[in-house]
């Protein structure tokens, strides 16, 4: 049976950039693999943790590898701070099969939707009470104010949160908000052109404004006053002619051009802005990176003990939206106004970014050789989801992880987004709380 399920491993590792070719070239390859499965189903007797899974929906473990291949704790109290528009579908996906998996209780919204009391901070009556009155795990849109996260989780709770270069969460949110359609932006690359000028748009359309401008760090939990009020005028740009046809707002121009003053920090206020990331930082074990995602989640779980298979996740689901600007470019200027434009989610980004990779260098060169097998496990698991194979497959122990096994249960969980999750969560949570 040892040699049957190296023989296993290797025909479904997928190692070689050349073996993926096997799987639209030879359809005959997954009929036998099939039947070699189903011919040795017996491997579910063999590994009772992913007959565990199969017959119970769930599995609880506590040990796990850490990046030396020592055993460590995993971590199962955390908050993940939700950030809008970074990619948090992903990682929210991953932490509610995460907490699913082990029975952990979640902060659910009492009302529909994926928020907790956002935009304001959490309040009594913004979540469904627990029925043990502890909760594991926050997933949820929420703005983060430690002082009231903290006492609502346990002491011993991790906080992590991602975010992205505010150019490309900019481009998300304009997509996010049909912002070009609510302004009659008509241009070939409307947010390249609202950057022209953002000062005008904040005139006329308050309310949507917001969302251009630091959303990011508001929803880390930076009071906004503050650099609002310490902002002080520089330099004089010039302000192009309308682009819509009619006007939307009260604003009137006599001529095609006005001048409009552009905002600085003062001194006062980057000394709060850098105060407040600071204090993050020391909250925080991970603040992830979007455009690094996959060294981010090798990092995180590393940092909360967890193992590959608790990372995994639907590679369809990332960067799966289309729109016409999501890849165009901006001209210098336009880069300088949205740095001034959006001053503290520049200096969040930065800060963090740097942060990452100085985390990253300290594990040493075995990082790497983690991530490189973590790609290729994914790859290889989201391959095997996609055959519907009614039998289980294996990934054998390797230096950064246990060994473990995959059933069609799983690969069902991995496709789930997050209202399906929501639904699955929030059944599950009212029958305890009904339960006692």
């Amino acid at each position: 049976m040892d040699d049957k399920i190296k023989q296993l491993s290797v025909c479904f590792a997928l190692k070689n950039k050349e073996t993926w070719l096997l799987i639209g070239v030879t359809p005959l390859f997954t009929l036998i693999a099939t039947v070699w499965l189903a011919a040795n189903a017996g491997l579910k007797e063999v590994w009772p943790y992913g007959a565990a899974l199969q017959r119970h929906g769930r599995v609880e473990r506590t040990d796990q590898l850490d990046s030396s291949g020592q055993g460590c704790r995993e971590r199962t109290n955390f908050v993940f701070v939700k950030v809008h528009k970074c990619g948090s579908h992903t990682t929210t996906c991953i932490v509610q099969r995460f907490g699913y998996e082990r029975d952990l209780t979640f902060m659910l919204p009492s009302e529909d939707g994926p928020d907790i009391g956002y935009p304001g901070f959490i309040h009594q009556g913004d979540y469904l009470p627990s029925s043990g009155g502890v909760f594991n795990i926050i997933a949820d849109h929420i703005r983060y104010k430690k002082e009231v996260v903290s006492q609502l989780m346990p002491q011993d709770t991790a906080y992590f949160a991602i975010l992205r270069h505010p150019l490309g969460h900019l481009k998300s949110v304009f997509n996010w908000r049909k912002l070009a359609r609510a302004w009659r932006i008509r241009a070939e690359n409307p947010v390249g052109r609202f950057l022209e000028t953002p000062w005008y748009y904040r005139k006329i359309h308050s309310g949507f404004v917001r969302y251009t401008k630091n959303l990011m760090a508001f929803d880390m939990g930076l009071n906004l006053s503050y650099i609002n009020r310490n902002n002080r005028p520089m330099l004089i740009v010039p302000f192009p002619e309308q682009q819509h046809r009619q006007p939307l707002g009260t604003v009137h121009f006599e001529n095609e051009t006005k001048t409009e003053s552009r905002p600085e920090l003062a001194p006062r206020a980057t000394n709060i802005l850098q105060q407040y990331i600071r204090t993050i930082d020391r909250d925080f074990v991970l603040v992830m990176i979007l455009e690094y995602y996959d060294e981010s989640l090798v990092m995180l779980k590393r940092l909360m003990c967890w193992g590959i298979r608790d990372i995994l996740y639907d590679l369809n689901v990332r960067n799966n939206e289309a729109y016409r600007y999501k890849h165009m470019g901006f001209t210098e200027t336009q880069k300088l106004n949205h740095r001034r434009w959006s001053t503290a989610d520049y200096a969040f980004f930065e800060h963090f970014n740097s942060t990452l990779w100085n985390k990253i260098s300290s594990q040493g060169p075995d990082f790497y050789e983690e991530l490189d097998y973590f790609k290729f496990v994914n790859k290889d698991v989201n391959w095997y989801c996609s055959m519907k194979l009614e039998t289980t497959w294996m990934i054998p122990k390797s230096r950064w992880n246990e060994a473990f096994v995959l059933n069609r249960t799983f690969c069902e969980w991995l496709s789930l987004k997050r209202w399906h999750w929501d639904s699955k969560l929030k059944e599950r949570h009212i029958r305890k709380w009904w339960h006692g």
